[in-house]
């Protein structure tokens, strides 16, 4: 099974392409455009404005919206009703960028296109597919193409379909969409990290097609082939073990299901492979995106199924992607001091508040694991104990109405759970905040 994600501004292509694609491969297409072009639709047919958030997100429980595949085909009803080509027009494909920047929307289509992705072959198109919606894609493709090139193609496309549009509209409304897609607070259309970037502003729509097969064809079978953890695992898990001298305590406290954030102190970069290697279940981490550069760190990362965290803003996708994976059953590690603290006492460090806000947004318990070595720094065939301790319910943590000052609390209270685990000095008294995340 392979999953493609195409993403890109609008007019560049993505969906025919994808489709040819599809075809080619013989493999699903799943657009999702298409999707906020029938919420858009709605929308306007019953006199709410695309960015009221209030009166759209209380409008989605009016209607029912199916996504069904015919023959290979992609049909889309509303209220029983295939919409066809009426989401194309202009208006619609305003309103579709307008409804798409609310939560509500974009919370309400999430799993319906990854339950899809779950049991096909897909390639998806839409502008946050690599990034949020499908964020373990074996291939990645950021397409893009100058605004001149996109605004020619969409003129045209309407044209053939019978629309008197001027380009000069069809201009500005591409342009006033690109920044409102790439702007927006929720899912802005960027590329992902491990995207590959295709500019097809010269090349034509047969050139795209071969290009895009190419890229599938070098990136995507060998990811593929490598995406077992378990493969993964019990090649690399061992000799980490062995070198490492680790002592894993308290395994028995991982239960063998269901979503649960594990929380643990941070020493070094090589934290997430002593806390991987000594668990059988595949824990997902949060690392910071420079960890994938890495030749060989990399790939294991990939393989371990780390979420990218870019530390120097508040990454939304990967906490909603983390947020995400609990949900869907998948452990989930993340470490509250958020730097790594070689030699330092863990008591004395600053906490970000991220733990406590995910375990909120995702409704979980909570799994305190301690990395305890001499002195707190590791060194060549000195023993480490990785401790497991038992699940801290979500009751426990104080979590009633989110917010700065919750988060911290809980943070803080799941981080004296890892600090007793380990015996270490607990932390100071104090109700000064130690940072926000």
């Amino acid at each position: 099974m392979v999953r493609i994600a195409i993403d890109g501004p609008g007019g560049a292509g993505k969906s025919t392409l994808a489709k040819a694609v599809a075809k080619q491969l013989g493999i699903i297409y799943v657009d999702t455009g298409a999707l906020y072009r029938t919420i858009g639709l709605y929308m306007l047919r019953h006199g709410i404005s695309p960015r009221d958030e209030a009166a759209v997100s209380a409008a989605l429980h009016d209607f029912t919206l199916e996504l069904r595949f015919s023959e290979g085909k992609q049909v889309i009803l509303l209220d029983g009703l295939d919409v066809g080509d009426t989401i194309r027009a202009p208006e619609v494909s305003m309103a579709a960028s307008d409804v798409s920047a609310i939560g509500a929307v974009r919370q309400y289509l999430l799993d319906m296109q990854r339950n899809t992705a779950k049991t096909n072959s897909v390639i998806m198109d839409g502008r946050d597919i690599g990034t949020v919606i499908l964020p373990d894609a074996e291939v990645k493709i950021f397409l893009t193409a100058s605004p001149e090139a996109r605004a020619r193609r969409r003129h045209l496309e309407l044209l053939a379909r019978g629309k008197e549009v001027s380009y000069d509209d069809v201009y500005r409304e591409m342009v006033e969409r690109d920044r409102n897609d790439s702007t927006r607070a929720i899912a802005p259309c960027v590329p992902a990290e491990d995207a590959v970037l295709l500019d097809n502003s010269d090349m034509t729509f047969e050139e795209t097609v071969y290009k895009v097969i190419e890229i599938i064809k070098k990136n995507g079978k060998s990811k593929v082939k490598k995406n077992s953890y378990m493969r993964t695992w019990a090649v690399v898990a061992a000799p980490i073990r062995f070198f490492n001298r680790i002592k894993v305590i308290g395994l028995e406290n991982i239960p063998e299901s269901g979503g649960y954030m594990l929380a643990a102190n941070h020493i070094a970069a090589k934290d997430v492979f002593l806390i991987g290697a000594s668990c059988r279940r595949q824990i997902r981490f949060i690392a910071k995106k420079e960890l994938f550069k890495i030749p060989i760190v990399g790939p294991i990362m990939r393989s371990f199924g780390a979420v990218k965290l870019d530390r120097g803003g508040n990454d939304v996708a990967a906490i909603r992607a983390s947020i995400e994976l609990i949900k869907e059953g998948n452990l989930v590690m993340i470490f509250p001091q958020g730097h790594r603290n070689p030699g330092v006492e863990p008591a004395t460090t600053e906490l970000k508040s991220g733990a406590g806000l995910i375990a909120h947004r995702a409704g979980c318990d909570v799994i305190p694991v301690c990395l305890r070595t001499k002195k707190h720094r590791y060194s060549l065939f000195r023993k480490t104990e990785v401790i497991f301790g038992k699940p801290i319910p979500h009751a426990e943590l104080g979590l009633t109405h989110g917010g700065g000052d919750e988060y911290r609390k809980a943070t803080e209270y799941i981080f004296a759970r890892i600090l007793s685990l380990g015996g270490f000095a607990p932390l100071p008294t104090s109700s000064e905040s130690k940072g926000d995340n």
